[in-house]
């Protein structure tokens, strides 16, 4: 700013002189030799230059808090004057940071780190392996072994109590006489059982009975011994009183007047029945029903064990 002159000669504020009246002042020339014709306009040479975008690309598995690196290319540098850096426009290839999503809150522990609901789930697996538990066991299981029916044994018109019995393991030769003995000195029994019943008959008379069984090789054999016995004079096989066990009070003899035998299958049986306080007539139809109804413990007998 150049002062003006002041017409009445006051002095300058500025410079504290007094104004010059007299003073000329030239005008102002532009010296444009400094100035290069080849050198670009101002904003021309400031500006900054820009590549071609680039297509964008697929982001990579790179993990979350990953900063991409930019991809925005550094301005080239102008051979002209210093001039104001560009203000930074948005760049459409840069890729946001994506914001992580809050981690979730943690649920208080309950029961020892175990939830209701995860009781819940225990209590149903545990059922659900008792189920399964239960079907297999239930399939794999051995069977129960069927229960033995058990004998209930011969059914009698009377009752019979056994007294004394006993098992000729010597064989049946030596417990017989007369021709039954001499049958057995060429076919031996296999087996051979002595024994004593008593019962008591509805007119309150006692009977003692006497069972023989004698199992033979065969059916043949047996049926010829059967055939053997019941002829008059053909011998016997001893009972037990006869063969000398007296018991007490003493038994009555047994001499043939109730006698009965009978054949089942290989076996041989033969019972004899007296009364104990009345003498025994010859062939009593009493006794003799009561010895045909002791022939079924024959059976029995010789099965059973001493």
């Amino acid at each position: 700013m150049v002062p003006v002159p002041d017409p009445n000669g006051a002095p300058d504020e500025m410079t504290g002189s007094l104004s010059n009246t007299q003073r000329e002042t030239a005008p102002l020339k532009r010296d444009n030799s400094r100035v290069r014709p080849d050198a670009p306009a101002f904003e021309e040479a400031t500006r900054p230059a820009f590549g071609p975008p680039r297509p964008p690309q697929q982001p990579s598995a790179a993990p979350p808090h990953a900063q991409p690196p930019s991809s925005q290319p550094a301005a080239p540098q102008s051979a002209g004057p210093p001039s104001q850096p560009p203000r930074p426009g948005p760049n459409p290839t840069a890729r946001q940071a994506v914001p992580q999503p809050p981690p979730p809150a943690r649920q208080p522990a309950r029961s020892g780190g175990v939830t209701p609901m995860g009781w819940v789930l225990r209590g149903l697996g545990l059922c659900a392996i008792a189920v399964v538990s239960g079907l297999l066991w239930t399939a794999l299981r051995p069977d129960a072994p069927e229960p033995v029916a058990q004998d209930p044994g011969p059914v009698t018109k009377y009752q019979f109590t056994p007294v004394k019995k006993e098992e000729a393991f010597q064989g049946c030769k030596n417990v017989s006489n007369a021709k039954i003995a001499q049958f057995f000195a060429a076919k031996e029994c296999d087996h051979l059982t002595r024994a004593l019943y008593t019962t008591t008959l509805p007119g309150g008379e006692r009977v003692l009975t006497s069972v023989v069984t004698v199992l033979m090789p065969d059916v043949q054999s047996a049926t010829e011994l059967n055939e053997l016995t019941t002829k008059n004079n053909t011998g016997n096989i001893k009972d037990l009183v006869d063969d000398g066990h007296q018991g007490k009070p003493r038994y009555p003899a047994l001499d043939d007047d109730g006698y009965a035998s009978q054949r089942q299958e290989r076996l041989v049986v033969i019972g004899d029945s007296a009364y104990f306080d009345k003498p025994t007539s010859a062939n009593d139809p009493v006794l003799r029903e009561v010895t045909k109804d002791a022939l079924k413990l024959g059976k029995p007998q010789d099965q059973a064990p001493q």
